[in-house]
């Protein structure tokens, strides 16, 4: 597609950028700083909370105020920039995606095409576990959505039912990755092997069972390093994982580095030799993932989201099962066995990740989501190809 003959459409991005530092809102800060801006006229409307990661998801007063200034906001805009597209990222909670829709009815009562964004994988399970009423409202809201962008062909199934399959969009995730190929140089009896666990820190992204795996992999070999990067979202959780690390005297073993973002982050992922994401709740694509597989680690991962078909078990990295440290501790141990495993892994994570998730990529997909959404003067028009877009090994 010849982006330069697309006329300039106004697109209204509505998200919160960083900090704090999480999935949507390094996402809304790579589409904000992309060549997005070249093609159509954007404008931002700022959803983040600044006062950090352990305010996320977690409504109180200071929100309330917070969104009824963004809210009379989006009202202003609607009104005086007139976009012809809003975009945002929807949520998977009810009190989430209440105040989204607060957001997307007004974009609809203007006219605006919707695009709507899910990041994460346990929409549906949300959806039919609410109340019949909740539900409807729900099927309401998604009535106004134009597209709806997910992050695997795995997930697709999450909207049968609620939307018609051709306003589906398959657009994975990107990251930078670098073009070099040098050798990561794994220990040779000079150092431990190092493992690193890098996302924000909580029981649902696996940190706890990740380290009560700790134990049974010290049974099998002591020469390896466990490095934790990230924030503690729960207070709570950061006081068992202590406790736990006491309890056990893994203290030699665990290093915990807090936030690392730029080239802290690079940093972290060059010293390391193996990336585990076990995590518990319904991933989409994790951004952190793709990164880690850019800087060719193997994965260790479950398979939630759309871990499996992104990672690939057995290609990039190894599969384990989800919630279970001695299962986890025994992919581990294999994978630091058998270093020539490690190396190749590595090389396909990153060859996979050069070949499907470059921020490039995704950028590129991105900007045909919105140009054919903005070119269709009637909002549930059929968009042709659209549906398949990073999707089927189309794209």
């Amino acid at each position: 597609m010849d982006h330069n003959s697309v006329k300039k459409h106004s697109v209204l991005v509505i998200g919160p950028t960083p900090p704090p530092y999480h999935g949507v809102s390094v996402a809304i800060e790579g589409l904000l700083h992309s060549r997005l801006k070249g093609v159509f006229d954007v404008i931002h409307l700022e959803l983040a909370d600044r006062r950090g990661i352990g305010h996320v998801n977690k409504p109180d007063l200071h929100d309330v105020i917070l969104f009824l200034r963004q809210w009379f906001r989006l009202w202003w805009l609607l009104l005086i920039r007139r976009p012809q597209v809003v975009y945002l990222v929807v949520s998977q909670h009810t009190i989430g995606f209440i105040r989204d829709s607060l957001l997307i009815w007004p974009s609809w009562l203007f006219g605006a095409r919707i695009i709507a964004h899910l990041h994460g994988g346990a929409f549906r399970e949300w959806h039919d576990s609410r109340w019949a009423l909740l539900r409807g409202y729900v099927r309401a809201v998604l009535r106004t959505v134009t597209r709806m962008i997910i992050l695997g062909e795995s997930l697709r199934p999450i909207f049968s039912g609620l939307l018609p399959d051709e306003r589906v969009v398959v657009v994975p995730n990107g990251v930078e990755v670098p073009d070099d190929d040098d050798e990561r140089e794994h220990p040779n009896g000079t150092r431990p092997w190092r493992v690193l666990h890098l996302n924000t820190l909580n029981r649902m992204k696996g940190t706890l069972v990740l380290l009560a795996a700790i134990p049974t992999v010290l049974r099998h070999r002591r020469d390896v390093a466990f490095v934790f990067a990230g924030s503690w979202s729960h207070p709570l959780h950061r006081r068992v994982a202590e406790w736990y690390i006491a309890q056990h005297r893994l203290q030699p073993y665990v290093t915990f580095v807090g936030e690392v973002t730029g080239r802290e982050k690079e940093a972290s992922l060059r010293s390391a030799d193996l990336f585990v994401f076990p995590g518990i709740q319904q991933e989409g694509q994790p951004l952190v993932v793709l990164e880690a597989m850019a800087a060719a680690l193997p994965i260790v991962f479950t398979n939630q989201g759309c871990l499996r078909e992104t990672v690939v078990n057995g290609e990039c990295g190894v599969e384990a099962y989800c919630e279970d440290p001695y299962d986890l501790a025994v992919r581990i141990c294999a994978l630091l066995d058998h270093p020539d495993d490690v190396k190749q892994l590595g090389r396909n994570a990153r060859r996979r990740g050069q070949l499907l998730f470059t921020t490039e990529r995704h950028v590129d997909r991105m900007i045909r989501v919105f140009a054919e959404v903005a070119a269709n003067p009637v909002p549930w028009q059929s968009p042709g190809t659209l549906g398949t877009i990073g999707g089927k090994g189309k794209s």
